[in-house]
C-alpha cells in the first residue's frame, strides 16, 4: 500500500469518477428500458383493443371483420410489429401483411375470457417477441372464441434503448468529469492544511518559530499541542541531562585535587614513580571531565530554539577580547566575513565554536591570523588560519579525537578543536584540517544552509 494521502485521494477520485458514473449509468439504462418496455405493452394494448372492434354482430351472428392498426409497420414484411388472430372455432389464421406467411406459435396455456396475457415468443427469423394476447368471446357462455395476439420484434426495444444511452453518454461523461473536479478541489482543500503545517514545523526547525501550535491551521492544533508538548519534555531531558553530566564533573574535580595534594606527598616522600603514574591518571581524569563538561553545554539544533546569527560581529567581538586578554600586540587578525553571511546556530554554540577556534589560533600564531567565509546555496565554509607552525599531518586525528595537548608549554587543555568539531557535528557540519596559506594550520568549517520557502 502506497503511503501517501495524495495518492489515496487521487486514487479514490479516479476510481468515483469511473465507478459512480457506470452505476447511475447502468441504473437509468434500467429505469429507460422498463419505461420503454411499459410505454410499449401500454400501445399493443391499446392496438388489441382495437383490433377487437372487428367483431361484428350479422344476422344475429358474430362475424369478424379485421380492422387494419393505424402503424404503417404492421403492413410492412418483418417489420418487427406483427398482429394475428385466430378462431378457436374453425382454426382460422388472419395475420398482419408484416407476418407474410409465417405463424406466430401462441402458448398452449389456459387462457381465461378478456384476459391480457403477456408472452416472450420466437417471431420471423428466430427473433424474440414480446407478444400480448387476449381471448373474446362469441357470447356470455363463451363456446366460441376468438384469440387476439400483437406482437413486437424485443430488439427494436433495445435499439431504443441504446440509441437513448448513446445520445445521453455526454451527460456520464461529465459527471465524470465533475466528480474528478471535485475530488481535485477537495484534495487542494485538504492538502492546503497540511501544506501549512509543514511550512510551519520548517519554521520552528529553522527557529523563526518557537512553537508549531502559534502557526498551524485549527484542524491540526490537537497535533500541534501534542508536538509541542514532545518538544517540551526533550527540552527538559536534554536540560536534565545535561546537569547531571555537569553535576559529575564538577563532583570530579575535588577527589583530583586531593589525588595531586596526595601526589606531591608521595614525590616529597622520595616516591616520584608513584607520583607520576598518580598525576597521569588524574590528568586524565580531568581531561575526561572537563570534555564532558563541554560536551554537556552543547545546546545542539533544538527545535524552536535557532535564530539567524551574523557571523562578522561575532568574530570581530571575540577577536577583540582575546587581542586584548592575549598581551600580543604584533597579531594581526585578517577578517574577511561577508556581513551578510549568517548561520543557524545556538547563541552559546556559536561563541564557544569560534572562541575555541580562534584562541587556538591565536596561541599558535605567529603574527597573523586569517578569518574568512565563503557561502553557496548548500552551505557555508568558515576558514580559520594562522601563520604559526602547523600540525603535521599524522598528528591532526589525533588533535581532534583525543583533545591532546602538542605543546605542555601553552596553557589550556588541549580540547579546543575536539570541542569545535562536536558542535560542528551537532549540526550536520564538518571539520577538517590541513596546511594553510599563511604556513601554519587551517580549519574548515562546512555548516549546511537552511533555505525556506
Amino acid at each position: 500500500m502506497v503511503n501517501s494521502l495524495r495518492f489515496g485521494l487521487w486514487a479514490i477520485g479516479i476510481a468515483s469518477a469511473i465507478i459512480l458514473p457506470l452505476i447511475v449509468a447502468l441504473g437509468f439504462r434500467a429505469a429507460f428500458q422498463n419505461h420503454v418496455e411499459q410505454a410499449t405493452v401500454a400501445e399493443l394494448e391499446a392496438d388489441l383493443r382495437f383490433m377487437t372492434r372487428g367483431l361484428k354482430l350479422e344476422d344475429g351472428a358474430v362475424i369478424l371483420v379485421p380492422k387494419v392498426l393505424p402503424d404503417p409497420r404492421f403492413e410492412e414484411p418483418l417489420s418487427g410489429v406483427y398482429w394475428q388472430i385466430v378462431d378457436d372455432k374453425t382454426k382460422t389464421i388472419v395475420r398482419s401483411g408484416s407476418l407474410v406467411t409465417f405463424t406466430l406459435a401462441l402458448p398452449d396455456d389456459v387462457l381465461p375470457l378478456n384476459t391480457v396475457h403477456r408472452h416472450v415468443v420466437k417471431g420471423p427469423e428466430g427473433v424474440d417477441l414480446l407478444l400480448l394476447e387476449r381471448r373474446i368471446p362469441e357470447g356470455v357462455e363463451g363456446k366460441h372464441s376468438w384469440r387476439f395476439a400483437v406482437a413486437i420484434d424485443r430488439s427494436l426495444l433495445k435499439g431504443q434503448v441504446d440509441a437513448m444511452m448513446l445520445d445521453t453518454s455526454p451527460v456520464f461523461f461529465l459527471l465524470g468529469l465533475s466528480l474528478l473536479i471535485v475530488t481535485f478541489i477537495q484534495g487542494g482543500m485538504l492538502m492546503g492544511p497540511l501544506r501549512q503545517a509543514s511550512r510551519a514545523l520548517a519554521l520552528v526547525r529553522a527557529g523563526r518559530k518557537e512553537r508549531l501550535s502559534d502557526i498551524v491551521p485549527k484542524e491540526l492544533a490537537t497535533f500541534a499541542r501534542d508536538f509541542d508538548a514532545l518538544l517540551d519534555a526533550g527540552e527538559r531531558q536534554v536540560r536534565e541531562a545535561r546537569q547531571r553530566a555537569a553535576d559529575l564533573a564538577h563532583s570530579l574535580r575535588t577527589p583530583m585535587a586531593v589525588l595531586l595534594a596526595r601526589a606531591d606527598e608521595i614525590d616529597a616522600a622520595g616516591q616520584a614513580g608513584a607520583a607520576a603514574t598518580i598525576r597521569d591518571v588524574v590528568t586524565g581524569l580531568e581531561h575526561r571531565a572537563t570534555r564532558d563538561l563541554a560536551l554537556a553545554n552543547i545546546h545542539g539544533p533544538n527545535l524552536g530554539r535557532l535564530v539567524e546569527i551574523s557571523l562578522a560581529p561575532v568574530i570581530h567581538q571575540i577577536a577583540s577580547a582575546l587581542g586584548r586578554t592575549s598581551g600580543r600586540e604584533n597579531l594581526t587578525w585578517d577578517i574577511q566575513v561577508a556581513p551578510e553571511h549568517k548561520v543557524r546556530l545556538d547563541q552559546s554554540d556559536l561563541t564557544e565554536l569560534v572562541g575555541s577556534l580562534l584562541d587556538n589560533a591565536r596561541k599558535w600564531a605567529k603574527s597573523r591570523i586569517l578569518i574568512a567565509t565563503v557561502s553557496d546555496h548548500a552551505s557555508l565554509r568558515i576558514l580559520i588560519e594562522d601563520d604559526g607552525p602547523g600540525i603535521e599531518p599524522h598528528q591532526r586525528r589525533l588533535a581532534l579525537s583525543r583533545g591532546q595537548k602538542l605543546d605542555a608549554a601553552l596553557s589550556g587543555t588541549g580540547l579546543g578543536l575536539s570541542i569545535a568539531q562536536e558542535i560542528v557535528l551537532a549540526y550536520g557540519g564538518s571539520l577538517d584540517l590541513s596546511d594553510g596559506l599563511l604556513g601554519g594550520l587551517r580549519v574548515a568549517l562546512e555548516l549546511p544552509q537552511t533555505n525556506l520557502g
